[in-house]
Formats: structure tokens, sequence, C-alpha cells
């Protein structure tokens, strides 16, 4: 048994002040305030520490273009045709990244991988753990989120070249066209599988949401047009604009991932993304989470892009959620990461002080009761 004393623990809801972390078999297995401690138990003194469940990022291509790789390395787009439902991003994902070890020393336990923006449809994406192992058992959740894109990245891209879809219009077409198809699909019950449209039936079906990326007020407005269309339930990605319209989410997304939020704009649809929008989402009750999306963040500030949202007027809790208990809600993984909590993986970080204090650093990591920092 691994006993981690002291502290301030924060469990992904509450705090807990001078407590004890009980760790076996890789699991937590029971955190208290402090109480005695069963002779022959491995004990660590975290006196004066801050203690976290491991961060969780809910939008990052992290392997899927390693870091200081030239652009023609990346995997994140498959920008060759405009629906690519089928694709995975677990197949594109490289664990030799050299980000993920930076990651891990700056208390990223767990990330959600996904196509990048420049299809309508890019494909599914998945949740891993950044553990010691084969690929296979770094995934917690294989189908966590089919990424959809509204906006300038797909129009862009195809219109760029001149070829469909070149506008709003079409970009939204193409949505249409291949859950209309998915729609009648899932209606024949064949027994054929259609690679190209299980994933989209996935979300009709409301077993995994749509993560869709969009920055302003048309696209959201797209979005949930969409959502009233086909009954899927999403997750907004980046929603510059959000602030603006916020009052027509109230109960129509699971929440809102926000970021990246450090650098300037790099498009006028993004313009509005501010530190700011975090607490004016929140105050409407809607969930958030922040994102580095790295590589075009680093992962490894992640806490700074929350505790920036902080400074801009975000709550402690809620700020410390938004890279922990909130993303795990979001992935569908809340009952094995983002929480100290009974019956979770012990993936546990120890800051030297708060975390969201910029001076403070990350000084130890267990991922699965095993420290690896």
């Amino acid at each position: 048994m691994l006993v981690l004393r002291g502290g301030r623990i924060f469990t992904g809801e509450s705090f807990i002040d001078d407590g004890a972390i009980f760790i076996e078999n890789g699991k937590i297995t029971k955190v208290l305030k402090r109480k005695r401690i069963p002779s022959g138990a491995e004990i660590v003194d975290l006196k004066g520490k801050f203690i976290l469940p491991g961060l969780i990022d809910a939008h990052t291509h992290i392997g899927m273009k390693d870091e200081a790789a030239p652009r023609e390395y990346s995997n994140v787009n498959e920008a060759t045709e405009p629906a690519t439902p089928h694709l995975y991003a677990i197949d594109s994902f490289n664990p030799e990244d050299p980000a993920i070890k930076k990651a891990i020393a700056a208390g990223v336990t767990t990330v959600f991988i996904t196509p990048g923006s420049a299809n309508p449809i890019g494909g599914m994406g998945s949740v891993i753990k950044f553990r010691s192992a084969p690929l296979k058992e770094m995934i917690l959740r294989k189908d966590a989120g089919l990424k959809i894109a509204l906006g300038e990245n797909p129009k862009l891209t195809y219109g760029g070249k001149n070829t469909f879809p070149m506008t709003r219009m079409a970009v939204s077409a193409i949505i249409r066209e291949n859950f209309t198809k998915a729609l009648k699909y899932a209606e024949k019950k064949k027994k054929e599988t259609d690679i190209r449209l299980q994933n989209i039936v996935k979300t009709l079906r409301k077993e995994v949401p749509c993560r869709i990326h969009c920055h302003s007020v048309q696209d959201i407005e797209t979005a949930l047009r969409l959502q009233e269309e086909f009954g899927f339930e999403m997750i907004l990605e980046h929603a510059s604009d959000a602030p603006m319209v916020v009052e027509k989410l109230k109960d129509r997304v699971i929440g809102i991932v926000v970021g990246p939020l450090f650098g300037i704009s790099s498009k006028p649809e993004s313009k509005n993304l501010s530190f700011k929008n975090p607490a004016i989402i929140s105050s409407f009750g809607i969930p958030i989470a922040i994102t580095s999306d790295h590589p075009f963040n680093a992962i490894y500030y992640l806490t700074i892009y929350a505790a920036m949202s902080y400074k801009e007027g975000l709550d402690e809790t809620t700020a410390l959620k938004t890279v922990t208990s909130t993303p795990a809600k979001f992935l569908g993984v809340e009952d094995r990461v983002g929480y100290i909590r009974r019956g979770n993986d012990a993936d546990i970080v120890v800051f030297s002080g708060h975390p969201l204090d910029i001076m403070s650093r990350v000084e130890t990591v267990f991922i699965d009761g095993v420290r690896v920092i």
C-alpha cells in the first residue's frame, strides 16, 4: 500500500486539507482527512504541497505531428476529400513524440487526440493515457468523439483548390448529406458494415458526441441547426463567439472546450477568443474545459492557460476542473481519471504550490500509482 499524506488535495470537485490518499494496485482505495496509517504502508509526506488529479487536455493533436517535425510530417489532416468519418486519430498517433515526456513532466497524464479541422467531417478521436505500455493499453476510450468542422478551415482547405466545398453553405451540405446517408443506413439494419457511415451512426445513437470545431456566431448557429435536424449530442470546440450567444447554448451542449488561448488570433473568425471567455461561459452554467490544442499551443503550459482564465474572472474551483474533472466527463472516462476518489486510477500530480500560481512547479507525477516524475 502507498499512502500520500498531507498537503491540500483537490479531488476534482472540492478540497481536502491535510488528507491522505491510499493507493493499491494502481487504484485509489481511500481519500480521507488525516487518519492513522496502517503499519507497513509506504508513506510519501506531501506536507505543504498541492495535489491534483492527473491533468487532462480535452483537445489535442499530440503524437499526430511530432514536436519540431517539419510540416510535411504532420498526420493531423487528411485534406484530400471533405468527408472522412471512418478515420481514427489513433492510427496517426506516435507514442514517441518528444512532447509527451514534456507533457508528463507538466502533470498532463491523459489527452483527447482528434483529427484536425480541414474536413467538414474529420474522423473519430480517442482518449489516450500516457502510461508506459503498448499503444493498445494507452487507449482509455477508442470512440470518444466524431470531429466535425465548420467555418474557415474546411472552406479554405478546399476553396483554395477551387473544389467543393468553397463556402459555409457547402460545408454544411456535406455534413447533412453524410448524416442523412447514415440515418438511412442505420434504418436498413443491413448485416454489412459501412465503415464510412458507422462512426456517424454512433453519434446518431448518442454513443459518442460530435466535437464541433467552430468560432463565429454564424457557425455556432449552424451547429445548433444541425443538432436540431439530427439529434446528436455535441461539444463545441474553440467557440470564440460563444459569449455572444451563450444563452442559446444552455441545455444544448454537453460543454465547450475553450482555447488555444495564447498568442494572437490567426484568422478573423477567432478574433474574439479571450481569457475572459471561460468566466463568461461558465457564469451561465455551461461546463468548460481549457485546451492547449497542442501543437498550436504547448500542452506543457496547460495550467498557465487555466491560471490566466482564473485571473480574468473564472473561479478557482472551476479553473481547476477545466483541466481535470470536466474534460474527464466530456470524454466519458470520469470513472477512470480526472478525480482523486475511491476506484479511480491513481493518476496524481504534486505541485510545489497552488497550481494556478505561475511560480508553482510540478514536483511529482504518479500514473497508475507508479511514480514517473
